[in-house]
Order: structure tokens, then C-alpha cells, then sequence
């Protein structure tokens, strides 16, 4: 079989220039001169993407070897894994690489002989004996791959010609690709998918291959538009990448908006070619088709693509099936399915769902291996590839991994990629989430994006994920499927080269951890962290240490250590500790500003920019509560109205039970209760006797009353709307006024209503001005609340709930910390009856 011919064409484009077939044969010609090897003998090739790459596989063919592809970013201890292994008789690499293969060479005691391409001249005079690659034996291994290993040590699969073929000829009947094409190869070639899609397929074919520099947007868009492309190949994070983008600039059109809704229900690919004819340009403006394969892509995606006018094909294979298994064909699209089988492939499902597979695409083994060959393949040819998955019609739809699923003690499975695309909707707080199983519950690992938070001016990343992001999920998720624990990651989430999650690396980043009351999750000092940073001797980095140390106490503190993450500081926290600044050095921080400082270094060292003058002095939370602050007093307008009108539903639809015998008329007092549901601050109100009530005002958060009616009911309902997540210093200096001005307030210190019926953790602001203020406290439980309108309901059953009024608690001769702790405990003994 002749693999490739010279065409009289360009073949490769690489940083800006051309390499005809001529040229790549002749690159071939000369390596494969070079090497000294007999037929099957192993050759690696350990380099990045570059022409000469290319060259190095037709070069290993052209002497009848085995080409063994590595990871570019092998470390040297991999590096001798393969050496001992496989025992290759070459490696061919390049500058990049060549001190990482000589120390593996030196630990090893390998004879392996090492070829350097950057120091091999092909511009020589050489006589190439015919302009082809030839392949005459089928059956022989072409190349051999080493799986990522996500148990054990890797296993090096073998690909014969057949097998390759196979998927380049699968790929050619339902045309893929024309030698017209121009492919833009991005992924890495020690890739099964790219190796084949990308070099193999496009070579074999007579397609151009341009070969990106460098992963990022900006190449990628300059690559489309300079050369023309016609067919991107790549993995869903790129596409996922692409889509975010575009979707951001449409949302934040109105029109636009309408446009994409409207050309996503009319589905008229002419259409959407002219509504969208800047996104086209975007992709260079001559893209025929785009490929998605290597792990599974969000539905949504695939539909948003093809609102643009654009084919998003979705494939689906793995490493030992060559890699393509099924393919969507151009006209034949199902988005959510990977497509139908390629011609000579055959696909069943096993009696639990496991996806089966016979063909000529299924490898001829793991190399010296052949227990973990029976156990891929069995007795009648079968490959058993580990995913579960299920028929639409003759398409396939993969449900996931059969060794990621999560399986909890009640029998649910749980597939996390599911979850963690739900997750991922409508928000740009993350950038990615992996779901994994702790003490039998879901636990999200987060890492936020960090950038948006800055420029959100959140303050408290973990806070604003829990509540706008996760809880949101959690609503509408069924309970085995809700996610009761967050992890807030400083780092991206472990990844293959082709941006497939490493789940089996999951536990590592839970070692340590601990549920706390507050749902959230604490990444504990599994060993003591080393500084080399000078800003440990520092007087700031001292001063800052101490004091966190009273807040968190048992905690390991170095300058590089995340004031959130590493620290779990909370939003209280965070504003003592810009009062702390504020009094000891006489720098001023806003909250807003504070979204920008990450670490404790990052704070010393603003401290300093800012002149700070040590002056050590405790918080002055009277001096706080006495500083200005800018709030609109609301009336009292509609407080009797509202009241009046819900009176009857309180008393016939719900019967409300009011236990008031330990209310005292006194002004004024700040009411603490727990919060079950929307009812909650309705059926407090119609406990409180009229002329009381008007006395009385709510905090409630702004976000639940935009729109010009609401918040008119607002300022005449005596509710203060206020941000707790941006501003917490400032809702505490307004609560203080409240309170100065005579009035009593009403806070339900979880910050939010219950998701599982059961009380959270107070938030201890309450106390700080029950005690600075000397105001008493009085605390009051809702109970029947939750089970007649539970979290994400739309409306309330029928049904009995009470509100009970309890002893007042004075601050004097209390701490913060115990008129919490006792307010807590008293509307626990009423819940617990």
C-alpha cells in the first residue's frame, strides 16, 4: 500500500512555511537512513508538534519499525518507564527535549541511541529513491501509544496499519475530508485522535496540514483566517473555549439575543450563515467542517453550533479502537450522540449497558501484556471499552465510565459529568468542576474564575459559588443528586493533554477534608508548608499573622497562603481584618478592592504601597457603628396593608400557630430566627401585634427585589435592601443605625433559606451588634415551614406552621460567640420537640 506520494503540492505549513510531500518524503528518507533498526523494532517519538515530527513517523515506516509516540512533556521518570518497557532502539527528538532524554538515558543504563532533529540537516543533497512511503505488511504494528494509565502503570497499545486504516478509511466513506481541505492540527500528535485525524488521514488524502504553534484562541483564530481552513479538529475544550465567547458577545445584545432564538427555531443553515456572518469570519470564513472528539461534549454546544450555520460533528472511540468508534456525518447530525458506527464497525451493548465492540479498528493488544489483553478483548473478538451508553435510533448516546460512575450506599448512580454539566450552565464565576463521592454525598471541586470574581469585586469567591452557583443546581436537582460540599481549588483541575478530567486523581484533593456545618468544605495542612519568601521577617506579615490567628485558630499561615482558600476566611472575616489594617497601619481597604488581594503577601505588600504606620490597636466596633453611612429609611406605608390582606390565608389556608406569651413590647431588640421558606418573614408578621410591627424592619438582600414594583414595596414595606455578598461592613454600619434609631430589626442569620429542613450555621453579625450596641436579642422559631414550601418551590400546601417567640437574651456578661451560640440552641430546643 502506497501511504503517501509526492502530489506537487504543499503538504505542512509550520511557523509561515511550506513543506511540499516532495519535501516531508525526503525529511523521511533521511531519518530513516539514519536509523540502524530490523523489522517491528520500537522507535519513539518524543517530541512537540513540528513538520519534522511528521517526518519521523513516515521515516520509522519507511524501515519497516514500530513508531512508539510519547508525550511531549514526559518527565525523565516516565521517560525510563518506556525505556524499560518497550526497550525502543531510537528515540528521535529535539532541542526541547534532548536533556530530559539524556538524564533518563544516564538513570536508565539504556543503549537506547538518541537522534536530535534540530541538529539533522535535510537542506543536504540526497538521493531519494522513490517520492513514496510504502507499507506492505497490514497486520504489522505501525504505532504503538501509551494510555494515560489512570490505575497502574501505562499500557502500551499497538495499532497496526490495518487497524489505522480502518479509521482512515471509515473516515473517507463518509466524506470527512476531499484533497481540497486544509486541516489545522492543534493537538498533540502522541494523540491517538489527532494522529490519525489530523496527520494521517489529511497526508493519506492529499489534504494541507497546517500546524499550530501554540493552544490558544488568538493562534487559532490567526491560523483560520491566514491559511484558509476548512476542517478544525478538536477536543470539547476548545470548542467549549469558543462557545463561551461567542455566546458572551450575543448575550449581551438584546438583539442579538432575539436573533440567535429566532434563527435556533427557524434551523435554516442559510440563515444563520448571513445572521452570523461574523462568527464565520471569526473561523476565517471558510470552515466546512468542525470535529469534536476525545471526551464528551456538552449538548448544548453542539445545538449552539449549529444555530451559527455550522456542522459540529461529535465522534466517539478510544485509544485501542484507532481511535473512531461512531461518527456524526455531515446531514445526519443528532446533537447528544456520538453517530452512528463507521463501515466494518460493529457495536452491542452488554447486559449492564457496557459499549462492545468488534472490527478491524480494535488493537491488537497491549504490549507484553496479554492478561490486560483478555481482559480488554474477549474470547470472541469483543473489545469491552468500559463506557456505558444506550441507542437513539442507530445513533449512539454515551452515558459515561463505568469505573467514574458514582455509586451512593442507597443504590443511585450518579453520572458526575451530568452533574457537572448542569452545574457549569449560566455561569462565568467557574471555569471548571469536577463532582466526586465524600462520605457518601456529592462533593464539587471548584476552580472559580478568578479573573470574573475580580472584576464582580466578590470578595468571598466560596460564598458567592455557593449560593449563585451550586445552590442554584441544587434547586431543581433531585436529593441523591444535589451537592452538599464545595471545594474551592486554587489550581485547574488534573487533565490529559486532550482536557479529559483525570477523575482517579480526584481523591488526592480531597485528602484532609471535613464537612463543616456550613456545607462548605476545608481543605486541612496535610504536611507543613516551607516559605522562601522574605516577607515571613516582616513586621506586616507578623502583625497580620497574629491577629488571623484569633480568628482561626490551629491554622498554618505563610505569606503565599490564599486568604480564602488556604485560610478560609469568611465575609466577616474579611472585614475584621480590613478594620484590623485599617487601625494598626491606618490603611484604608474597601471590600470592593479587597477581591483584588489574594494572599497575605499580597496584602503586606499593599500595606506598604499605601505608607502604612504601625499602631497597634484593637477594633473599635462602636467607632464603626458611629461612621456615617448612607441609607433611605423605608416607610411603613404598606406594613399594616400587606398584613391585613395575607391575615386569612394565614388563618384558613395556613393555619398559623402563634406563640407570642414572651414577647415584651420594649424597643428596641434584634429578632434572630432560623429561615424555612418564603413564608417566613409573612408569618412573623403576623405574630407581631400592628403598631409593633411597624416599629420593626427586615434586612433583606437587593437582588430579590429588582424591578421598579418591588422595590416600591420595598421602601414602604419597611425592608432595607442591602449586599451582603460585596459590602458586609456596610449592611453591618446600616443594621447599627437601625437599631440607634430605636427600631427593632429582624435577621435570620443563615443568609438563606434551608435546603434539607435542617438549621445551618449562624453567621455571628448579629452578635457583634447585640454586644457593641447592648441591644437584646430575642430569638423566634419557625417550624412547619420547610414542609409546606420547601426551597424551590413556586407555592405553598395546605398545612400547620408556628412561629414561637423565646426568652431575650442580654449581651452583658456574654461573648459575641455565646449569644450565638445560645440564640442557636434555644430555637433548636423548640424544632427538636
Amino acid at each position: 500500500m502506497e501511504f503517501i506520494y509526492d502530489r506537487k503540492k504543499t503538504a505542512v505549513i509550520y511557523k509561515d512555511r511550506e513543506y511540499s510531500y516532495a519535501e516531508i518524503i525526503k525529511m523521511a528518507k533521511i531519518y530513516s537512513s539514519l536509523l540502524k533498526i530490523e523489522n517491528g523494532d520500537r522507535v519513539s517519538v518524543f517530541m512537540e508538534n513540528r513538520v519534522e515530527y511528521i517526518a519521523s513517523v513516515l521515516g520509522v515506516w519507511n524501515k519497516k519499525g514500530t513508531c512508539t509516540n510519547l508525550d511531549a512533556s514526559y518527565s525523565v521518570d516516565q521517560l525510563i518507564y518506556v525505556f524499560k518497557d518497550s526497550f525502543p532502539k531510537y528515540i528521535i527528538t529535539s532541542n526541547e527535549n534532548i536533556e530530559i532524554v539524556k538524564e533518563a538515558k544516564r538513570v536508565s543504563g539504556s543503549e537506547i541511541q538518541i537522534l536530535n532533529v534540530d541538529e539533522i540537516n535535510t537542506d543536504i543533497d540526497f538521493i531519494v529513491d522513490k517520492y513514496s512511503i510504502e507499507v506492505q505488511d497490514k497486520e504489522s504494528v505501525a504505532v504503538m501509544l501509551y494510555t494515560s494509565g489512570t490505575t497502574g502503570n501505562p499500557k502500551g497499545v499497538m495499532l497496526t496499519f490495518d487497524n489505522l486504516m480502518s479509521n482512515v478509511e471509515g473516515v473517507k466513506e463518509i466524506n470527512l475530508v476531499t484533497q481540497e481541505d486544509s486541516v489545522l492540527a492543534m493537538l498533540p500528535f502522541h494523540h491517538v485522535l489527532p494522529l490519525v485525524l489530523t496527520m494521517l488521514m489529511p497526508l493519506h488524502f492529499g489534504c494541507l496540514i497546517v500546524i499550530l504553534e501554540e493552544l490558544s484562541s488568538e493562534a487559532i483564530k490567526r491560523n483560520l483566517q491566514r491559511y484558509k481552513i476548512t476542517v478544525v479538529i478538536g477536543v470539547p475544550r476548545v470548542w467549549e473555549m469558543f462557545h463561551k465567547g461567542i455566546m458572551g458577545k450575543i448575550k449581551a445584545s438584546s438583539l442579538s439575543l432575539k436573533m440567535f432564538k429566532l434563527c435556533k427555531k427557524i434551523n435554516s443553515k442559510g440563515l444563520s450563515k448571513i445572521i452570523f456572518k461574523k462568527v464565520h469570519e471569526g473561523f476565517g470564513g471558510n470552515i466546512r467542517i468542525l470535529v469534536s472528539g476525545g471526551a464528551k461534549l456538552d449538548q448544548e454546544i453542539c445545538e449552539d453550533f449549529k444555530t451559527f450555520g455550522m456542522d459540529m460533528l461529535e465522534g466517539y472511540g478510544l485509544t485501542e479502537t484507532s481511535p473512531i468508534i461512531s461518527f456524526n456525518r455531515p446531514g445526519d447530525i443528532i446533537p447528544g450522540t456520538v453517530g452512528v458506527p463507521l463501515p466494518g464497525v460493529v457495536v452491542r451493548l452488554g447486559e449492564d449497558g457496557e459499549i462492545v465492540v468488534k472490527g478491524r479498528n480494535v488493537m491488537k493488544g497491549y504490549y507484553n501484556k496479554p492478561e490486560a489483553t483478555a481482559e480488554a478483548i474477549d474470547k470472541d473478538g469483543w473489545f469491552h471499552t468500559g463506557d456505558l451508553g444506550q441507542f437513539d435510533g442507530d445513533h449512539i448516546r454515551i452515558i459515561g465510565r463505568k469505573k467514574e460512575m458514582i455509586v451512593l450506599s442507597n443504590g443511585k448512580n450518579i453520572n458526575p459529568a451530568d452533574v457537572e454539566a448542569e452545574i457549569m450552565k449560566g455561569t462565568d464565576l467557574i471555569q471548571e468542576v469536577a463532582v466526586a463521592e465524600h462520605d457518601n454525598h456529592l462533593v464539587a471541586l471548584v476552580y472559580p474564575n478568578f479573573k470574573v470574581l475580580e472584576e464582580k469585586k466578590i470578595a468571598n469567591a466560596k460564598e458567592a459559588i455557593k449560593w449563585e452557583v451550586i445552590d442554584k443546581y441544587n434547586v431543581t436537582a433531585p436529593k441523591y443528586r444535589k451537592v452538599l460540599d464545595i471545594v474551592i481549588l486554587k489550581e485547574e483541575l488534573p487533565k490529559t493533554k486532550l482536557g479529559k478530567l483525570r477523575r482517579f486523581m480526584l481523591k488526592d484533593l480531597l485528602k484532609g477534608v471535613s464537612s463543616v456545618e456550613s456545607e462548605v468544605v476545608e481543605k486541612k495542612p496535610v504536611e507543613k508548608k516551607v516559605s522562601t519568601s522574605p516577607e515571613i521577617n516582616s513586621l506586616e506579615f507578623k502583625e497580620i499573622t497574629k491577629y488571623i490567628l484569633t480568628l482561626h485558630d490551629e491554622i498554618e499561615i505563610i505569606p503565599e497562603s490564599h486568604l480564602e482558600i488556604d485560610l478560609g476566611l469568611d465575609s466577616l472575616d474579611i472585614v475584621e481584618i480590613i478594620t484590623f489594617v485599617e487601625n494598626t497601619f491606618g490603611v484604608e481597604i474597601h471590600e470592593e478592592d479587597f477581591a483584588k488581594i489574594k494572599t497575605v503577601e499580597a496584602l503586606c505588600q499593599y500595606i506598604r504601597e499605601k505608607g502604612g504606620n504601625f499602631e497597634e490597636q484593637e477594633i473599635n466596633w462602636q467607632k464603626i457603628f458611629s461612621e456615617p453611612v448612607e441609607v433611605k429609611m423605608p416607610s411603613s406605608k404598606y406594613v399594616g396593608l400587606i398584613t391585613g390582606l395575607l391575615k386569612p390565608f394565614f388563618s384558613t389556608y395556613i393555619k398559623l400557630e402563634k406563640n407570642t406569651a414572651k414577647l415584651e413590647e420594649k424597643s428596641p431588640v434584634i429578632f434572630v430566627g432560623n429561615h424555612q421558606s418564603m413564608l417566613d418573614a409573612f408569618a412573623f408578621g403576623q405574630a407581631m401585634p400592628k403598631e409593633f410591627l411597624k416599629n420593626t424592619y427586615f434586612l433583606a438582600i437587593n437582588i430579590h427585589f429588582e424591578g421598579a414594583l418591588k422595590k416600591h414595596l420595598a421602601d414602604n414595606g419597611n425592608l432595607i435592601l442591602v449586599d451582603v455578598n460585596k459590602n458586609l461592613k456596610e449592611t453591618l454600619k446600616i443594621s447599627a443605625k437601625v437599631l440607634k434609631e430605636g427600631k427593632n430589626l429582624v435577621i435570620f442569620p443563615e443568609g438563606a433559606r434551608t435546603r434539607d429542613g435542617e438549621i445551618q450555621e449562624f453567621k455571628k453579625t448579629f452578635g457583634i451588634l447585640s454586644k457593641e450596641l447592648n441591644i437584646p436579642v430575642v430569638p423566634f422559631a419557625i417550624k412547619g415551614a420547610y414542609d409546606l414550601m420547601p426551597y424551590g418551590s413556586s407555592r405553598p400546601k395546605s398545612g400547620k406552621m408556628s412561629v414561637t417567640i423565646l426568652d431575650k437574651i442580654e449581651p452583658q456578661n456574654m461573648t459575641v460567640d455565646e449569644i450565638v451560640e445560645k440564640s442557636k440552641k434555644e430555637i433548636l430546643n423548640i424544632l427538636n420537640r
